[in-house]
């Protein structure tokens, strides 16, 4: 029944996200601009096709995948806790872009911050081997992430107003910049990872009841973390690279899910977590489109972290309340 209730938040806000912006259509404009049908306004085609929808749907796949890595993680290091942020790679994200810009470098922000991602990401596969233990991965990315942001700041002392300005401007996340091509990726990465869990739930659910009792029950260990970092990686820095180090929703997003729902099994809960991932991107992205159109220009992490501090907060309240 939650997800049937979340199927129709996300339905509406979908509409709602290709129906209203700055630019009025009326009804009959808007759907001929949509399907292509009659004589489509040239200028409403355009900012149909190019701008509202692959901005909805980059929210929509976004939403999907932080969702999903979220509850990946927090299967993995068995901590509620756990984000797409906590191994690093946004951060290595961060210093590419850092260094793309802060630097004057001509190279495309989402070419540096994939480059970025990728080369923490291999950092962190390499160090993983030497760990026997999840949560020893988790402090190595917790460290990498700090040294990471250090020379970022480092950058940034040393940078030019205008530089620093686009690199801050950058930092605030954004689903408007991605074309449809990129938009399209997305799609197909939400596709590929969900295929990987189909595969994996089994090893996702064994997890949760202790790595000891996960190896007796024929999970490798060594596999599986070499194939969600791989899933990771990829997933946050591509997210990060057309979308900024979006905070919170990965976090929050598996938490939402549990307060409707009582399906703990990872099969049962895919479905759950990717409309809420979707909901909350969409829900967030409206609020700073109603703010750009009012002239307040909200910042969507700002937008992010106003509806994820509250989930994280409950979650510790909970298990504190729980506790006691």
């Amino acid at each position: 029944m939650a997800t049937l209730c979340a199927g129709v938040v996300l339905t509406c806000l979908t509409f709602l996200h290709l129906r209203w912006g700055e630019v009025p259509m009326g009804t009959a404009e808007w759907w001929e601009a949509l399907c292509r049908k009659g004589e489509p306004s040239a200028l409403h085609t355009t900012i149909l096709w190019e701008v509202r929808l692959p901005r909805t749907l980059t929210a929509i796949s976004a939403g999907v995948l932080l969702g999903w890595l979220g509850m990946l993680l927090q299967t993995w290091f068995r901590n509620p806790l756990a984000g797409p942020g906590v191994l690093g790679i946004t951060s290595g994200g961060s210093l590419g872009v850092a260094l793309a810009v802060l630097t004057g470098l001509t190279l495309p922000t989402w070419i540096a911050a994939s480059a970025g991602c990728l080369t923490v990401l291999v950092l962190i596969a390499v160090a993983a081997r030497r760990f026997v233990s999840p949560v020893t991965t988790l402090v190595f990315g917790l460290m990498v992430s700090y040294a990471v942001g250090s020379a970022v700041t480092l950058l940034q002392a040393s940078a030019s107003a205008e530089s620093l300005q686009s690199f801050v401007f950058w930092g605030m996340g954004t689903f408007g910049k991605a074309t449809m091509w990129q938009a399209t990726s997305l799609g197909a990465l939400v596709l590929a990872c969900a295929l990987w869990m189909l595969r994996r739930a089994g090893w996702l659910d064994m997890w949760t009841l202790g790595e000891d009792m996960a190896q007796t029950m024929g999970v490798p260990p060594a596999q599986f973390q070499g194939e969600l970092l791989l899933l990771a990686g990829v997933v946050v820095g591509w997210v990060t690279s057309l979308c900024g180090p979006l905070a919170f929703l990965g976090l929050a997003t598996p938490h939402v899910h549990k307060f409707f729902s009582k399906a703990r099994s990872h099969r049962a809960m895919m479905g759950g977590v990717a409309m809420w991932g979707a909901v909350l991107a969409l829900l967030s992205d409206g609020v700073v489109r109603v703010t750009d159109a009012g002239g307040a220009h909200w910042p969507l992490n700002a937008v992010l972290a106003l509806f994820g501090a509250p989930v994280v907060v409950a979650v510790l309240w909970k298990r504190t309340h729980d506790w006691s």
